[in-house]
């Protein structure tokens, strides 16, 4: 999308996951989340390299009515982005942020530095196997995160930077047409900060199993059933938990490619974001 020949970049995405987290206290809750974002690339310094403006908003929402889970972020700002390749891209901005809670009404504001990024790849199925139905159709893998400071606009975080994210490794092992692509991966999440404040400081191991579905050539959807053991370290805690999710992700981007998803034939060929 473009508008008076600036590239009008953006992206959606959302997860729908249940129970919501390992602790005791959310193990009945059903939690929504997802964000979205628009920008515009108003200087281009070179073909790989832009000043970009961009809106975004974040929201949570649960069934339990958990403070932590009930809110959305506002925000508005400006980003130097870098692609080194159409798969791995780098940004490093500031924005101005609204936190809006719902639940005990409460909203604070401030501005967050920020520096993130993103990358994907995909290395093809071994083509040895005598049967090809014992054979992987490749493995995609991705990994992002991002250090921001302030953490939140929330008051007990204004003073520490946080280090967030997230990588997989995934296989994927057979195509069902219309249904989309069988995939089993191990992930990896974790968050850590400058305060040692408890739930910014852990990180969880997690196996599971979903599948995939292009539709066109900008929307995925997953559905599965994974598997996870968080660790917080401050507190020395360790909890498990077997979550069902279903998530979506679009984007519109000329430019930037996901190796991680499978093309409309699910058989060969990994494009998008």
């Amino acid at each position: 999308m473009a508008q008076n020949g600036m590239p009008m970049r953006g992206s959606a995405s959302g997860n729908i996951q249940f129970p919501s987290s390992a602790q005791p206290n959310e193990s009945d809750n059903l939690l929504i989340s997802g964000a979205i974002e628009q920008g515009v690339d108003f200087l281009s310094i070179s073909k790989d390299t832009a000043i970009n403006f961009f809106a975004r908003v974040n929201y949570r929402l649960d069934t339990e009515e958990l403070d932590f889970n009930r809110k959305i972020l506002l925000g508005v700002g400006i980003k130097l982005r870098h692609y080194f390749s159409d798969s791995f891209v780098m940004s490093v901005g500031a924005k101005y942020e609204n936190d809006k809670r719902f639940v005990i009404e409460r909203s604070s504001d401030g501005t967050q530095l920020f520096t993130n990024w993103f990358y994907s790849w995909h290395v093809p199925g071994s083509n040895h196997d005598t049967d090809a139905r014992l054979r992987p159709l490749a493995y995609p893998g991705l990994t992002w995160g991002e250090i921001r400071y302030p953490g939140s606009q929330d008051p007990i975080e204004e003073d520490t930077a946080v280090l967030e994210g997230y990588a997989e490794q995934g296989v994927d092992w057979a195509n069902w047409g219309r249904w989309g692509t069988f995939n089993f991966y191990g992930n990896l999440d974790y968050i850590a900060d400058t305060e040692e404040i408890e739930w910014n400081n852990m990180f969880a191991l997690g196996a599971g199993v979903k599948l995939k579905k292009l539709i066109g050539d900008n929307l995925l959807l997953q559905y599965g059933i994974e598997a996870t053991r968080e660790h917080y370290w401050v507190t020395d805690e360790t909890l498990d938990v077997v979550f069902v999710y279903f998530n979506w992700s679009a984007w519109w981007d000329s430019r930037a490619v996901r190796r991680d998803i499978p093309d409309s034939s699910g058989l060969s060929g990994y494009r998008g974001r």
